[in-house]
């Protein structure tokens, strides 16, 4: 009975060492047996031990080798989710764009005007955005956004940049042809697809009530008699600028003061307030402003205008100029034809119902469309007339671009200087200090390559994108091989999500 009670001990000491040391090396290990006799003999128990310390100090794996495991199986659960986020950018990306059929259009369709609220330019769009949604003639209802600035560079390069899906549309006079024909814009009728040309409309000289010229010919001896004295309001590279020349060039000799105003709300506001001395406007901006102090001095084309009888035309005082415009409507290049085609044939609806043609005869527009061969025809012939008229620099302006380019190398320079002399210091405080100017200098240079390859539309947002943000990373990381494969996950996933972001959630178009 004392043996066995001796042999019961021992069994019962090797089942706590045991628990003791299974604890401490394999906590996940300690309930291996859930159940204990409480009487063993002495073979059972030291056959139990043995297997029992077999499960502590086995050839089970360890606590270090399954956080390895468990940590790789995480990071290949991160660059999983992270390839498909990419890859799903990616796909919606190089989704065709265009709609075709019966499909077209899906959402709303975008009409950008580069002028501020309240011209006619503005006017027009707003027209025909109210015919079209109030008659239904679109399944989706036309949307008009204006993006004024850089003498409607700025709203003819959004559009430009936009994807040719066909939800994105430009309308933009001849300003277009103006600014592309002279070199002051890289945007011109080929890097677009016209779908039409609408709403036919003349100009006036208009200068306020108050003003001491009282005709045209008044107007054009003071150019003649005092060069640049008279400000003359336009938007710069745009048909206003150039009919402003042509006057010129009728009495040798005359010099307007040209002023850059921008749209014709802006000039409309310059003459009223006494910052201009004249102007031009469409006769429907002028029938629609006349009240307001000003006074028409001619008008710019070969007959007078019914709505406008008292007001001579300029051929009529011996300045033989002649100056009208149509609306053009302009897509994306590459936008497919038949979404161009479906446009077109709604505007030629547009055009025949009754509230365009009332508020067209109110602005003595008329509701004339053109399209197809005729519409190229009159493109080829408007280029090769603006061509013929190549206005003087007459302000002489600092090269932006050069003194662009200058700076970004002067900060390369200095970004090499701290290199050399980072790697050249005595201490690492020192050096810790230079390079965080280093990276600073090299960001900043690197951020102002980026911007100025989206802004002068040299590369698309993705790939500027990419190239920037490999470039940072790399510096930054100082070339190290084990962060490549990140920083390519995350300019990717950058530039294809944040593209998918900004122009599927938000309709935001990018550069």
């Amino acid at each position: 009975m004392a043996a066995r009670r001796s042999g019961d001990t021992t069994c019962l000491t090797l089942e706590q060492t045991r628990r003791d040391v299974a604890f401490h090396l394999q906590p996940e290990q300690t309930m291996v047996d859930r159940y204990v006799p409480e009487r063993l003999n002495g073979r059972r128990c030291a056959q139990w031990g043995h297997d029992s310390m077999k499960s502590a100090f086995g050839p089970s794996k360890t606590q270090s080798q399954i956080d390895r495991m468990t940590e790789t199986q995480r990071s290949a659960l991160k660059h999983s989710i992270v390839g498909l986020l990419i890859l799903f950018s990616i796909a919606q990306y190089v989704k065709l764009g265009s709609s075709m059929g019966d499909e077209f259009p899906r959402k709303p369709i975008r009409v950008v005007v580069p002028f501020q609220p309240g011209g006619g330019s503005d006017t027009f769009a707003r027209i025909v955005q109210k015919a079209i949604n109030d008659y239904e003639l679109m399944p989706q209802p036309l949307v008009v956004v204006n993006k004024p600035g850089g003498g409607t560079s700025i709203g003819s390069s959004y559009v430009k940049d936009a994807r040719p899906d066909g939800y994105t549309a430009l309308c933009l006079h001849e300003a277009l042809m103006v600014a592309k024909s002279n070199g002051q814009s890289p945007n011109g009728p080929a890097d677009y697809e016209v779908a039409a040309a609408t709403g036919e409309f003349g100009v006036v000289l208009l200068v306020s009530e108050e003003s001491p010229y009282d005709s045209l010919g008044d107007l054009m001896s003071a150019a003649q008699s005092s060069p640049e004295t008279v400000k003359f309001g336009v938007n710069l590279n745009t048909p206003t600028h150039f009919t402003a020349i042509m006057l010129e060039n009728t009495l040798p000799g005359a010099r307007f003061r040209f002023v850059a105003t921008g749209g014709g709300a802006h000039r409309l506001a310059g003459v009223m307030g006494g910052h201009l001395d004249v102007i031009i406007l469409s006769v429907g901006e002028y029938v629609r402003f006349k009240q307001n102090g000003l006074k028409a001095i001619a008008y710019l084309g070969k007959e007078r205008v019914a709505s406008i009888p008292e007001v001579p035309t300029g051929e009529e005082l011996g300045f033989p100029v002649y100056s009208g415009n149509l609306h053009y409507w302009w897509f994306p290049k590459g936008t497919d034809a038949s979404v161009v085609s479906y446009f077109a044939e709604v505007l030629g609806k547009v055009m025949k119902t009754e509230y365009v043609t009332q508020r067209l005869q109110e602005l003595q527009v008329l509701p004339r469309i053109i399209v197809g061969d005729e519409l190229s025809q009159r493109i080829d012939d408007r280029m090769a007339t603006f061509g013929t008229v190549k206005p003087e620099q007459r302000v002489e302006l600092p090269d932006f671009e050069r003194w662009t380019v200058a700076f970004v190398l002067v900060i390369l320079g200095i970004v090499i200087v701290n290199r050399i002399r980072s790697q050249k210091s005595e201490t690492d405080s020192e050096s810790g200090t230079r390079l965080r100017y280093d990276f600073a200098f090299g960001a900043l240079a690197m951020t102002i390559v980026y911007v100025l390859l989206m802004g002068l539309g040299f590369v698309s947002f993705v790939w500027a994108t990419i190239l920037y943000v490999v470039a940072a990373g790399l510096f930054l990381t100082r070339m190290d091989r084990k962060k490549w494969i990140p920083i390519l996950q995350v300019a990717l996933l950058m530039s294809f999500g944040l593209h998918y972001v900004f122009t599927q959630l938000f309709t935001i178009d990018l550069p």
